[in-house]
């Protein structure tokens, strides 16, 4: 029995377990006998994903309750697991924790098997949804599609973001072996919504459309920036929106939304999907957080999201310096991000945090050309907030929570 939800909280995550079954979670859904009846929304995608699931939530919720279940969190847990714009709350975890901590003993005994953290929490965001009867649920994938636990739902609606390298070592070494997996989440008969620009990966969009036979639309080619400054204003299939979020790549994740919102409810009402789009903020996205001096925090995590990242902070900088602070987990490619961004960056800094999969600073050094800093205190930083400088904080969502919880 969890009393505190510190308590509750170190049992999630002890439960580390590597070990892949495809049957765990629809075993857990049996034993638990949870009944989903709702409509389900399934995303993956190498970048994309969080702020995907953020505008169909902001759009639907003015009409219905919309579940979202996404990772990591920035500030608290309690983020990956909301319904409209309410995060579970503690009580709640505490409650639904007591009864999976029942179902994980239950789970050892009769397999030998660790129910792992993200399936605990996924179980739990199911439990949930069902006691508070949401119209729909909006899952996000953690790793790829085709293994991952969400998979073991059964969508009316999959959608993939983007397509870049991130996590090789689980779906490949190449941009087409990456989407076969990611592609894993499709369904005979059900529609596929997607953004590639990319040709070379056609071929394999089209043979998953004709081999399932999907309603598939790629949303790419029909989105046209209007503006990116001072607010991003783009149109898709002729209908003009704005964002608040910063980043062109978020217009093509936006008329993913859209477009996801028309194909399961028929002529929904532009006026709600105007308002949503405009009032979207996700922490850690290319996020002001400070505007004198200018301060940006940013979760990119893999090369493609740091080239967005780039992409936006370039037209940005003119001529002021820019100084980057910088970490990264150690199963990323931290040595290529850093060469993208030593060619706008005037200054790295380099500070610990605590994860445990964390990077030795040295590695980053041996990465760069750049002149760089090591500091052991973010108050050290003080010195460079000037109006000559915007700062930059990236390299990992990870990072980004650990700065966005000193600041």
């Amino acid at each position: 029995m969890f009393n505190t939800i510190n308590d509750a909280l170190n049992y999630l995550y002890s439960k580390r377990n590597k070990y892949k079954d495809n049957n765990r979670i629809k075993r857990c859904i049996s034993k638990l006998n949870i009944n989903i009846n709702y409509k389900i929304i399934l995303i993956t995608g190498t970048n994309g994903k969080g702020s995907t699931a953020l505008f169909i939530k902001n759009i639907l919720k003015n009409t219905m309750h919309v579940g979202i279940f996404t990772s990591p969190f920035v500030t608290r847990f309690n983020e990956r697991i909301m319904i409209n714009d309410r995060q579970i709350s503690d009580a709640e975890i505490m409650h639904y924790l007591n009864i999976l901590e029942d179902l994980s003993n239950w789970y050892l005994k009769e397999y030998n098997d660790i129910i792992p953290f993200f399936e605990l929490t996924l179980l739990m965001s199911l439990l949930y949804y069902q006691d508070r009867e949401i119209d729909l649920g909006v899952f996000e994938c953690g790793i790829g599609g085709l293994n991952d636990s969400c998979n073991q739902l059964e969508p009316d609606l999959s959608i993939i973001t983007s397509i870049g390298y991130d996590h090789m070592d689980v779906l490949g070494n190449t941009l087409e072996d990456i989407l076969k997996n990611k592609l894993g989440i499709v369904r005979l008969n059900k529609p596929l919504i997607y953004s590639n620009c990319n040709k070379e990966l056609d071929n394999i969009y089209n043979e998953y459309i004709n081999k399932y036979n999907l309603k598939a639309i790629n949303v790419y080619n029909d989105v046209k920036i209007i503006n990116e400054f001072p607010n991003l204003e783009f149109s898709y299939k002729s209908n003009n929106y704005k964002l608040k979020m910063k980043g062109i790549h978020q217009a093509y994740n936006a008329s993913i939304a859209i477009e996801a919102i028309n194909t399961l409810f028929n002529n929904y009402p532009n006026i709600f999907i105007e308002e949503g789009l405009n009032n979207s903020i996700l922490a850690a996205r290319l996020e002001i957080i400070n505007n004198n001096p200018l301060e940006i925090l940013d979760g990119a995590h893999n090369i493609d999201a740091i080239k967005n990242t780039i992409d936006y902070v370039s037209k940005i900088k003119k001529d002021k310096k820019l100084i980057t602070v910088f970490n990264a987990l150690s199963n990323k490619s931290y040595d290529k991000m850093l060469n993208e961004l030593e060619k706008i960056t005037d200054l790295f800094i380099f500070i610990e945090f605590k994860d445990e999969r964390k990077t030795d600073i040295n590695l980053f050094i041996n990465s760069i050309n750049k002149d760089y800093k090591i500091i052991n205190d973010i108050k050290e930083l003080d010195e460079y907030k000037n109006s000559n400088n915007i700062i930059l904080y990236t390299g990992s969502l990870h990072f980004a929570s650990f700065i966005k919880n000193i600041k």
